[in-house]
């Protein structure tokens, strides 16, 4: 009773002359079709709109107030305290003299 030599031989019939030229050809079209698959599924998600819904379209537009984008980024500052009440009136009126 030899170890590994039940059955007909070396790993029940397997022996060691390797995996075959058809072995290898599938081997081969296995890792193709996976790479394949994998590839397809990154074109899928990259172009779907679920993507956008996720993660969203991007920043959402400035609303305008003013048709002078200059008066509009003044408004800002101001609300935002950068500017005070005397120097935002005073560029609100240079701005609107021009």
């Amino acid at each position: 009773m030899g170890f590994g030599y039940r059955h007909g031989g070396f790993m029940y019939g397997f022996g060691g002359n390797g995996p075959g030229p058809l072995g290898i050809v599938m081997f081969v079209v296995f890792w193709a079709a996976v790479a394949l698959l994998i590839l397809l599924l990154v074109q899928h998600f990259r172009h779907s709109p679920r993507h956008l819904h996720e993660f969203g379209p991007g920043p959402a537009p400035r609303p305008t107030v003013s048709a002078n984008p200059a008066i509009d980024i003044l408004m800002e500052r101001f609300a935002r305290g950068e500017v005070s009440e005397e120097e935002y009136t005073r560029r609100l009126a240079l701005l609107k003299g021009s």
